[in-house]
């Protein structure tokens, strides 16, 4: 069993990338929000939808299959090998209709004719398969470093070319989904090059292991396609009801949010390898309640800090965006929510039993569905900011119980508190916007967390105090 010290390192290792990446990345936000307008912004925040949907739908749930079956498989080329193909071949099909239909896509998604856009999406998805892929294996070797280097040149080099692109040739969505294309070409070279060893390999087809991720990941498809109702329902229905600045609007609120997103993805890609590890391992199902509380304290913590700062933190943004300050309370349910059922979800994925997925996605994208059909038309993106959260916390809810019927019973009793006050503490936040009870709701959220701030202060001050000790007695 691995030690704590081996343990934080190694979540280190993996969430120093993501972090620095998510940092780059909000230094785009403002380079994006001072050159072009929110309706532009919107039109862009479409494209990103479509090519989210488009993404979820080609790997058909066969990336997934291949983190789950990486450490059970010995030939791990013979794994990369055929759990790619089929994904990528599905991308060249997509891509082509993509290309046959562009107006019908077009009109739909911009209200006008836009080709380029749409053959920049359709040329996305095979580059998009490549990329996936690749830094799925790194990221299963538990390759830290190299892992976070990706993520910070992929998001330097997104940051390059959109300055550029912006500020000299096009100051438009479209200078934007430019910038994006380029980005993911470039890195996908890059990575196809660093994991060149793996791709040199005659493909052998093994039936067994085709059915064994195909069986895995198909449930997976319908529920990923309702996630992205789940987590798309609100720009479809601002597009429906409201207009391109609303959207817009929202989408700068939502890069406010990208910073819990940061938390998000560094142990998302952290926690994956190291739960599957566990379990083959028979790790005590205490290890698993301490991370999940501990990260339920740093999650509900940024919380109270970005409702205590969100109006000065949207200053960052031009003035054109002031208003997405309202927006920004009930949206971090969604990084909040989903990265904490990530620790107590783990018995649907441990069961093979992933066709709970749709359940639990339909039902969320479901109220989603209804909550923004109520709420948008009168209250534009807060409306649908509010529906984004509530849908965010049935997702958590439902995932954990269902984990719980089909896996051991984790204690979720810090879980229970720390929904309700998130859920108080933003209520009180848009109904009254008022500096001073945002700082007494973030005061009442630092007692809650004393202990484990203090725990972690001590431990990582253990530490540093070992490494000047290792340093002067060398």
């Amino acid at each position: 069993m691995e030690s704590k010290n081996t343990f934080l390192k190694r979540l280190a290792g993996f969430s120093l990338g993501p972090i620095i990446g998510a940092f780059i990345s909000f230094i785009i936000v403002p380079v994006q929000t001072w050159l072009i307008d929110p309706t532009q912004l919107g039109k862009a925040s479409m494209y990103t939808m479509a090519y989210g949907l488009s993404s979820l739908f080609i790997y058909l749930g066969i990336d997934q299959s291949y983190v789950r079956e990486y450490n059970a498989e010995e030939d791990k080329k013979n794994l990369l090998w055929n759990s790619f193909i089929i994904p990528f071949i599905f991308s060249l099909i997509v891509m082509i209709i993509y290309l046959i239909f562009y107006k019908q896509i077009s009109n739909l998604l911009f209200g006008s004719e836009e080709k380029l856009i749409i053959n920049i999406l359709a040329l996305s998805l095979p580059f998009s398969v490549i990329y996936r892929f690749n830094i799925l294996n790194i990221r299963m070797k538990e390759k830290a470093k190299l892992y976070s280097l990706i993520e910070i040149l992929n998001k330097l080099i997104l940051l390059c070319v959109i300055v550029i692109n912006l500020v000299f040739f096009n100051r438009n969505f479209k200078g934007v989904i430019q910038s994006q294309f380029l980005s993911i070409v470039i890195i996908s070279i890059i990575t196809t090059f660093i994991n060149i060893n793996d791709w040199k390999y005659k493909l052998k087809f093994n039936k067994k292991l085709l059915k064994k991720i195909i069986l895995f990941g198909l449930p997976l498809i319908p529920a990923s396609i309702m996630s992205w109702i789940l987590n798309s329902m609100d720009k479809i229905a601002l597009r429906a009801w409201s207009d391109f600045e609303s959207i817009g609007l929202y989408s700068a609120a939502f890069k406010i949010v990208g910073i819990i997103i940061i938390v998000q993805q560094a142990f998302a890609t952290f926690w994956s390898p190291t739960v599957y590890r566990w379990y083959e391992n028979n790790v005590a199902k205490e290890k698993y309640e301490i991370v999940s509380n501990k990260l339920n304290s740093i999650m509900i913590l940024l919380f109270g800090f970005i409702i205590l700062f969100k109006d000065f933190i949207i200053k960052i943004l031009s003035p054109e965006y002031s208003e997405a300050s309202v927006i920004i309370p009930f949206l971090m349910f969604y990084p909040i929510m989903y990265t904490l059922s990530e620790t107590t979800q783990m018995g649907i994925s441990f069961s093979r039993k992933t066709y709970y997925n749709i359940i639990v996605t339909g039902v969320s994208g479901g109220i989603n569905i209804l909550g923004n059909y109520l709420l948008v038309p009168k209250y534009g993106a807060l409306g649908a900011s509010i529906s984004t959260g509530i849908s965010y916390i049935i997702f958590f809810w439902l995932r954990t119980i269902i984990s719980r019927f089909l896996w051991v019973k984790l204690n979720i009793k810090r879980h229970i508190i720390s929904t309700i006050m998130m859920i108080f503490f933003a209520f009180l936040s848009i109904m009254y916007n008022n500096f001073i009870i945002n700082f007494f709701s973030f005061i009442l959220i630092v007692i809650y967390t004393f202990k484990d701030i203090k725990s972690a202060f001590y431990y990582i001050k253990s530490i540093i105090n070992f490494k000047i000790q290792k340093s002067s007695d060398k």
